[in-house]
């Protein structure tokens, strides 16, 4: 813990020493990215105190944070019990702001959250048909999404269905067409944010019928346009079709070759490396060199 505190008070002073000459000039945009991936970084090891210490200084570097970096250090202060810092914080957003954080059970009984009306999605039937697919999508993949199990009162033995990975994907596959055109396609209001990751999720893994696959681009752009998807859900499918056509990447999101045993990864062909992790920023990914040791780290 020394060392890590260390390293932040480190980091701190060098991005605020590197924009000593800059007078009153806020960071650069680029330097605020890498430093709230940073605190995410921290947050994803377990180390509360220290990416509290970095969501407070990126709070200080910038008066505007996106959703993704004040998320995770509200969370971060919810772990550490910092409940009325939590509550001074949510003060400060607007409203749509407010409403998605405060959709997150933990903020809930929070004061600034208890006049906040949380839409229902219009579809709730449909909305549990997607959620059980995308539990099962990752089930087979060896994630069990406890967390989507409690938040919607589902117990395993109802929702898994034993099969092989395979079998799943076809099926959910079908259903996911079915759905898409009988319904059109699903939005944040008619199935709820999580269902619409989770159509995401089945669309990204449609491999067995990759023409189909690439047609639903358009549709999860304009999902990311309306604010239904995070942007890095069109940089993923994105790539997944570019290189499943034989083409390079673009965002640097799917490997080409991966040894779990040396813990070595290597980025698929990629266009203009040079200028990856500006692409990535744009889209709200993380710097691709984090990205990688994050998927080295959970093989």
């Amino acid at each position: 813990m020394k060392k890590s505190m260390i390293i932040i008070f480190l980091s701190v002073i060098h991005f605020i020493s590197g924009c000593a000459q800059k007078a009153q000039e806020q960071l650069s945009e680029t330097e605020l990215w890498k430093f709230g991936w940073k605190m995410v970084s921290s947050s994803m090891d377990e180390n509360d105190q220290v990416a509290n210490l970095q969501f407070d200084s990126l709070r200080q570097m910038s008066k505007t944070l996106n959703y993704k970096f004040l998320m995770t250090g509200l969370e971060v202060k919810h772990r550490l019990g910092k409940y009325e810092e939590i509550s001074e914080i949510l003060t400060l957003q607007n409203e749509e702001m407010l409403r998605e954080l405060c959709s997150k059970s933990i903020f809930t009984t929070l004061k600034p959250c208890e006049s906040v009306t949380i839409e229902k999605p219009t579809h709730p039937e449909l909305q549990m048909e997607l959620i059980k697919m995308y539990i099962n999508d990752q089930y087979v993949r060896s994630n069990l999404m406890v967390d989507l199990l409690e938040k919607y009162k589902l117990k395993k033995s109802d929702v898994i269905i034993d099969s092989f990975g395979i079998e799943t994907d076809e099926k959910n596959l079908a259903r996911l067409k079915e759905i898409i055109n009988d319904y059109g396609f699903p939005t944040k209001k008619t199935v709820g944010k999580d269902a619409m990751k989770g159509v995401f999720i089945l669309i990204q893994h449609s491999d067995a019928d990759k023409a189909w696959q690439k047609s639903q681009l358009s549709n999860i752009e304009n999902a990311v346009k309306k604010g239904d998807l995070d942007g890095q859900s069109y940089a993923y499918l994105y790539d997944r079709i570019k290189i499943n056509s034989g083409e390079k990447q673009l965002y640097g999101t799917q490997f080409s070759s991966v040894d779990p045993v040396k813990k070595t990864a290597t980025l698929a062909e990629t266009e203009d490396p040079e200028n990856l992790d500006k692409r990535r920023m744009e889209f709200g990914m993380m710097p691709v060199e984090m990205y990688k040791e994050l998927f080295l780290k959970n093989l």
